[in-house]
């Protein structure tokens, strides 16, 4: 968007600059339209008033025979905005006012006639025309176009692994996700053979698929001795069980945790909650800063786990 200042910018139309146009006051007259100097009248009044715009321009009306450049007697001629003379035409006698009891019965009578033709008409062809609504409301548990189209942005990160399973539930919601082993992915830890990173709603959402179960279980055992720091860290957290997830795809471990990180020389508290599933050798993560990212509430997080797990 360009930007024009006050006292710089430039007027519209045929005067740039904001001024109007004046008449020459040497012009000269060709000889066979020369009009005599004794009725020669300045173009625009001399009282040092601006003309007005328009076909009148606030000047006086020209005296009573006066010569015109053609070498007729007019009255009320003006001068145009340019400096042309122009006559103001034949006088046309207005006509004389119709009825205005018959006037409004016609006009009345007009708008049922227009209403009774084009009201029908206009229905049934704004029916046939009318666009198709392109979001049409979802059935309950349907997902929309939005949650559809992220599951076909995420699910290539998730292909060829064993994380389908644990990670269905989040990837309508899911988002800036990256693999391990891709340009700018994350990197993978010992006993790790695919790591996906994403985002949702402020937190990260990881997904861990081991060698092995045992690897698994080793990862898990490293979150569970953070439990204890976590009480005073992050008052509330629940101590960790085995439960099946709200959405019965799963059924493993369920840990929730916090340690301190100290990240361009400022330290905050993290929060995790992590689940796995006992049957293959994958788990799931969520991180928080737990003051910044959950107002020091479990709540929000535990709320999220419990709709997409």
């Amino acid at each position: 968007m360009t930007e024009y200042s006050q006292s710089g910018m430039r007027g519209h139309g045929p005067f740039p600059e904001g001024a109007e146009q004046s008449a020459p006051s040497d012009a000269q007259q060709p000889a066979d339209t020369a009009v005599p100097p004794q009725a020669a009248v300045p173009p625009y009044p001399t009282s040092g008033a601006g003309p007005g715009y328009g076909p009148f321009q606030g000047g006086p009306d020209r005296p009573e025979g006066w010569t015109d450049p053609f070498g007729g007697k007019q009255e009320g001629w003006t001068d145009t905005p340019y400096g042309f003379s122009a006559p103001p035409g034949r006088r046309i006698e207005p006509s004389p006012p119709p009825e205005r009891s018959r006037l409004v019965i016609g006009i009345l009578g007009g708008l049922v006639a227009g209403l009774l033709l084009f009201g029908t008409g206009g229905y049934f062809a704004g029916r046939a025309t009318a666009p198709k609504a392109a979001n049409a409301p979802t059935r309950s548990g349907e997902l929309g176009v939005f949650e559809r189209n992220q599951v076909a942005v995420n699910a290539p990160d998730f292909a060829g692994s064993k994380l389908s399973p644990i990670a269905q539930g989040w990837l309508p919601y899911l988002s800036t996700c990256s693999r391990s082993g891709s340009p700018g992915g994350p990197k993978l830890n010992g006993g790790e053979r695919v790591r996906v990173r994403c985002t949702l709603d402020g937190m990260s959402a990881i997904f861990v698929e081991y060698v092995s179960v045992a690897e698994r279980d080793k990862a898990r055992a490293t979150v569970q001795g953070q439990v204890a720091g976590a009480r005073a860290l992050a008052p509330g957290v629940a101590r960790p069980a085995e439960v099946t997830t709200p959405s019965r795809r799963t059924s493993g471990d369920y840990v929730e945790y916090a340690y301190r990180l100290t990240e361009s020389g400022t330290t905050r508290t993290v929060s995790g909650l992590w689940w796995d599933d006992a049957r293959t050798p994958v788990a799931g993560y969520l991180l928080a800063y737990w003051k910044d990212g959950l107002g020091e509430k479990w709540e929000p997080m535990r709320d999220l786990w419990s709709r997409y797990a």
